[in-house]
């Protein structure tokens, strides 16, 4: 399901005069947690098609185990972060006439020949070995791992610019920093901070969906209030910025 959701948060009180002049909005569109989630899915079935079909949970992570040990572990972390790690030396059960793989019965076999439980071949594999599968894997589900990425990183932009509008109300109005701790108690550093924060935002679709939240907030509050930013201030900044586009306070 795809949230649209509206930036163009106006905080300041309008005079009568403003209430004839159109709106302004500014839209983002950003994914749920259940696109998000569905992107994920795809992964693991890609993985599991390749084999890698035995999940696991380990240190907040999903790890898909392949039934050869030589191919390793593949970690999927709740951040889109994609990872192929050896497998372990572990115990395991084989399967037998009797019983299946772990059950009573298979381990019972541990017990006269020890050395057909132990699991050690994704420590012993040589590297290009490894490397070679460790490649092909990573080519082979790279397209599904980044629009899981992607995904991830809407939904938590998403979650983001939900609060942010309030985090920019209390940094104006009361001095509450952003980032980090402590007090600003003038206009200037107030403003100052506006500045950096909306400069130092990434410059992809994430960083701009949030620079768009700012710059709604500045034309709506600060722009309204009785220290607006001058056009000597917001050229100022423009020239000094680092950002990849300029601040643009223009009604749209």
């Amino acid at each position: 399901m795809v949230i649209v959701a509206l930036l163009g948060v106006v905080l300041a009180q309008e005079s009568d005069d403003d209430l004839d002049d159109p709106e302004v909005s500014e839209t983002v569109i950003v994914y749920s947690k259940e696109e998000m989630d569905r992107a994920r899915e795809a992964v693991i079935q890609e993985l599991a098609d390749l084999g890698y079909d035995k999940v696991l949970e380990k240190d907040g992570a999903i790890v898909l185990r392949h039934q050869q040990a030589w191919k390793g572990d593949v970690w999927l972390h709740d951040d889109g972060w994609m990872r192929i790690k050896r497998q372990p030396v572990r115990l395991e059960a084989p399967a037998t006439p009797f019983s299946r793989a772990n059950r009573a019965g298979a381990w019972a076999g541990c017990i006269l020949l020890p050395f057909r439980c132990v699991r050690a071949g994704g420590q012993f594999v040589s590297e290009r070995k490894f490397v070679a599968v460790e490649t092909r894997t990573t080519e082979r589900i790279a397209p599904d791992v980044s629009t899981w990425g992607d995904r991830v990183a809407d939904y938590r932009t998403g979650q983001k610019i939900d609060g942010l509008p309030a985090r920019l109300e209390a940094l104006w109005l009361r001095g509450e920093p952003l980032e980090g701790e402590g007090s600003l108690a003038s206009v200037e550093e107030r403003k100052e901070a506006l500045l950096r924060y909306w400069e130092t935002r990434t410059d992809n679709p994430w960083g701009e969906a949030v620079r768009g939240t700012v710059e709604a907030f500045i034309r709506g509050e600060v722009q309204s209030s009785d220290t607006p930013f001058t056009d000597d201030e917001i050229a100022s900044f423009n020239r000094r910025s680092r950002a990849g586009r300029a601040l643009d306070l223009e009604r749209r």
